[in-house]
């Protein structure tokens, strides 16, 4: 059973700019090529999705580049923890799900020669929490509302949990799902995006708890926002990478030996009408790259700091400094054993706050566990500001909720957050209301001689394919061709 309806958000949320290419996600897939013989110099800032993406494709194409990546490893919010977890277990920091819509990342897949599993359970009961009130609900299953303290209208009853989003924006999914995948922001359903998606629900007499339920912790994001991304949630399948899903990006990486330059914090980004200058902070000192086009593929929340010369534009200014990126925080925990399959339970669970509970042990070798919470919005917010301490033991006492005799099996835990990480600042890109057009417009348009990658720009706001298409976009408008 999926968390809470349509299993909400994953590292991260899609949509992009209005002034994204028509081309489709697999046109862009196909090799560049260079026109007229115009190779350039290439300088792009990050090495996470969208810098390898744009990176390779520039490289094939026959440009020269060089790739600037602050930390030590790419992949940026693609990220897999193998540490501190014993024998071998892993679990996402990042990214955590593939949807089977999404063509072009699975097009990256195949290209490295990567398995996939499925991301969620394909058998065994989960549990629904809601306010102290636990049930195990069969494979498939739904919880029974007659059991539940909910403010709930004897119309949503009837429906239950499981059909209220159905009731509730069904009809409006449908219509985004007919639509091009990358046709956002949906001009023709521009006033969605300027409303809320609690106020679309308020509107259609949903009760607060129908909103909460529905909307866990995304209320104040644009209706329009929030159902496009759903449309990603609602694929046929979800799948992960067997191994990590960060063996994509390090897969990317090895491709781009000696391109990539690690540990190179960009300091200031300078232009004028004859090229770029990179100025960098490395391990030896400061340096600056010159190029004849930069592709800026970092967070803007981390870009707001950097110094510009000149200084961008005042619509792409205010972009950069107002886009919104959402709060995430995961707390793990490792047991001696996943004592919760011996009672037909999968591990995943369903529970009355903004997050999502996770197994990533789930059919892995061995007898230990992990179990994970993948927290949103202002709760991810109130986590990220608590100690370690704080945060585990908040988390134990919701996880021995939901699979009683959990504390006596804790071998370890840790914890990870995207608001308080220097290279990110938040996980993904949500865009409010007050947003729609003001910064959504100018969040992927060309400043002079740079361009902007990142999933920030993508019509697929928080996905992979998002970034990796952002990436491709960009490459082609920094190449020419």
């Amino acid at each position: 059973m999926q968390s809470l309806i349509l299993d909400r958000r994953a590292l991260l949320r899609l949509a992009g700019a209005a002034a994204l290419s028509a081309q489709t996600p697999m046109a862009l897939a196909q090799p560049a090529q260079l026109t007229g013989g115009a190779r350039k110099r290439v300088v792009i800032l990050g090495a996470g999705m969208a810098g390898l993406a744009a990176g390779l494709d520039l490289v094939q194409a026959g440009h020269e580049v060089i790739i600037l990546e602050g930390q030590m490893r790419p992949g940026g919010r693609v990220y897999t923890l193998r540490a501190p977890f014993s024998d071998g277990l892993h679990a996402e920091a990042g990214a955590g799900r593939i949807p089977s819509t999404h063509h072009l990342t699975l097009s990256y897949v195949e290209r490295y020669k990567l398995t996939l599993d499925p991301f969620l359970p394909q058998s065994g009961a989960g549990v629904f929490l809601w306010r102290g009130a636990r049930q195990v609900t069969p494979f498939g299953g739904a919880p029974d509302v007659a059991k539940l303290n909910v403010d709930f209208s004897s119309a949503d009853r009837a429906v239950g949990f499981d059909g209220l989003a159905h009731k509730y924006f069904g009809d409006l999914l449908a219509q985004i799902q007919r639509l091009p995948q990358d046709a956002w922001p949906l001009p023709a359903l521009a006033p969605l995006g300027q409303i809320s998606m609690a106020d679309y629900l308020r509107a259609k007499d949903a009760t607060p708890d129908v909103i909460a339920a529905l909307c866990t912790g995304f209320e104040g994001d644009s209706a329009l926002d929030f159902v496009h991304d759903a449309v990603s949630h609602a694929a046929p399948m979800l799948w992960k990478i067997r191994g990590g899903n960060d063996l994509l990006p390090h897969a990317m990486a090895d491709e781009l030996n000696g391109v990539i330059h690690y540990g190179a914090r960009v300091t200031r980004i300078a232009q004028d009408d004859r090229g770029v200058s990179i100025t960098y902070a490395g391990a030896a000192g400061s340096h600056t790259v010159r190029a004849d086009r930069a592709i800026c593929t970092l967070p803007y929340t981390v870009l707001r700091d950097i110094e510009v010369a000149p200084p961008w534009s005042p619509a792409k200014g205010y972009a950069i400094r107002n886009l919104y990126m959402g709060p995430v925080a995961r707390v793990y925990v490792q047991t001696d054993t996943r004592f919760w399959e011996a009672d037909g339970r999968n591990g995943f669970a369903t529970v009355d706050q903004p997050m999502e509970i996770w197994s990533p042990t789930l059919k892995e070798p061995g007898r230990r566990g992990i179990l994970m919470s993948y927290i949103y919005e202002d709760l991810a917010a109130d986590y990220s500001h608590q100690s370690e301490d704080e945060q585990v033991r908040r988390s134990l006492a919701l996880f021995e909720q939901i699979h009683p005799g959990l504390r006596d099996r804790v071998e370890g835990a840790t914890t990870w957050s995207w608001l308080n990480h220097p290279w990110s600042k938040g996980a993904y890109t949500v865009i409010r209301p007050q947003d729609y057009k003001t910064v959504l417009p100018h969040v992927a348009t060309v400043e002079g001689r740079v361009h902007f990658a990142g999933e920030h720009t993508s019509p697929w706001m928080g996905w992979i394919q998002g970034a990796l298409h952002s990436g491709l976009r960009a490459a082609r408008e920094a190449g020419g061709g």
